[in-house]
């Protein structure tokens, strides 16, 4: 009974289609992102370029996302993530070429780098905004999300221990193709999903800018979304740093190869996955907050630990606890988020989630890189740690006094 009630979401046709195809395209992109970190740290060797790199690549996050939401909110959902979905394929199948041919450089590093955050900056608010018309029954939406976030983090677990086998035997080119081939499924999976997508007369008669008005004015005077997207936004600029930080500290202080990296890495994936299971198996929003705050501090102490270790055996006991830590904060607050907002601004303020979660990373990896450069690996991740452990407790204080009831 445990176990049906975890994997309830499964029971509709839609979201059955999606999960697969989801986990696929995910393994993928986490190959290709370990592939990509530890091809641009070999080809620069310094923190403070890899940041500068990353930072160009995800400046379309800032820009599109939010303008992104109003698309989603006026047009066919079915048909946007279609568009996506070969677009992603797309860029995988380009950044394979290009490396397998040998003309992989810098410059076209980041211009197809900043192709795919154009199309992450779409797809981030048009799949979190889509969930609610996978389920029939909108009391499972929770349920989705954490399955949703148990597919990310088995792409987490998988990803980077394939990437740090392949990058090892036959290269990063490789990486990008597997890529390639695990977006292809999502395509055919999409379009074989069947489900309505109703839109009011008004959203779909207001401009972009009114649009856009009308989420921001909505989000900012909601005490609970307005707290939930600084939540996001506050941790999402530190925490999601590591997967940049990492090939770095696995060079310089656990003196390592690939495949060690990819060993790590999958060590968050394993703790993050942990997580997303136990979320799925609650039926109800109760005590969400507190699992919110405690995954917050868990992941706080866990990069300040990272900080004063050296052994690789520490590092990936650690990592279990990073991801962990990370994804019962982030999954959390996705799911009270969602559970709150009227289904007309959904596209919208899952937009300027995705600016909190995704584009806060663009200033955040050129921080970071910087902070690296100046004073060293350890040194970045213990500063970060005691900063999120401050800002996790001063959360803490302030959901303690909300009660978070879903309108579903």
């Amino acid at each position: 009974m445990k176990l049906t009630q975890t994997f309830r979401s499964l029971k509709y046709r839609n979201f059955r289609l999606f999960f697969p195809g989801l986990i696929t395209s995910q393994v993928g992109i986490w190959i290709q992102n370990v592939a990509l970190s530890w091809v641009v740290y070999d080809m620069t060797q310094s923190p403070f370029m890899m940041g500068t790199i990353m930072f160009l690549n995800t400046i379309p996050l800032f820009i599109i996302t939010p303008f992104a939401g109003v698309i989603v909110d006026k047009f066919n959902r079915h048909r946007l993530l279609m568009i996506i979905q070969i677009c992603f394929a797309l860029q995988a199948f380009l950044m394979a070429a290009i490396t397998l041919g040998g003309y992989l450089r810098i410059w076209n590093i980041i211009i197809l780098g900043v192709f795919l955050n154009i199309v992450a900056a779409i797809d981030a608010p048009l799949r979190q905004s889509t969930y609610v018309l996978l389920v029939d029954d909108k009391n499972d939406l929770g349920n989705a999300i954490s399955l949703n976030s148990t597919c990310f983090n088995m792409a987490r677990l998988l990803g980077p221990a394939v990437a740090g086998v392949l990058l090892s035997a036959v290269g990063a080119g490789w990486c990008f193709a597997i890529n390639f081939l695990c977006i292809l499924p999502c395509v055919f999976l999409v379009a074989m999903m069947k489900f309505k997508d109703e839109k009011s007369e008004k959203v779909k008669n207001e401009t972009i800018f009114e649009g856009l008005k009308e989420g921001l004015d909505y989000s900012i005077h909601s005490q609970k979304i307005i707290l939930l997207l600084l939540f996001s936004a506050i941790f999402s600029f530190i925490a999601l740093t590591y997967p940049m930080l990492m090939p770095v500290y696995t060079k310089e202080i656990l003196h390592a190869n690939a495949q060690i990296l990819g060993y790590v890495m999958s060590n968050a994936g394993i703790g993050a996955v942990t997580a997303s299971m136990f979320l799925a198996s609650k039926t109800s929003l109760r005590g969400l907050k507190y699992i919110l705050c405690f995954g917050a501090i868990l992941l706080s102490c866990g990069f300040i630990e990272l900080g004063f270790n050296n052994h690789i055996a520490t590092a990936c006991l650690i990592m279990f606890c990073v991801g962990f830590g990370m994804t019962s904060a982030f999954t959390s607050d996705s799911t009270l988020l969602q559970s709150v907002i009227d289904d007309d601004k959904r596209g919208r303020v899952m937009s300027i989630y995705a600016v909190c979660f995704m584009g806060a990373t663009s200033i955040s990896n050129f921080v970071a890189g910087s902070v690296a450069q100046m004073t060293g690996i350890a040194n970045t991740f213990i500063i970060f740690g005691i900063i999120l452990l401050a800002a996790a407790f001063l959360f803490l204080l302030k959901f303690h006094h909300l009660k978070f009831i879903s309108r579903f």
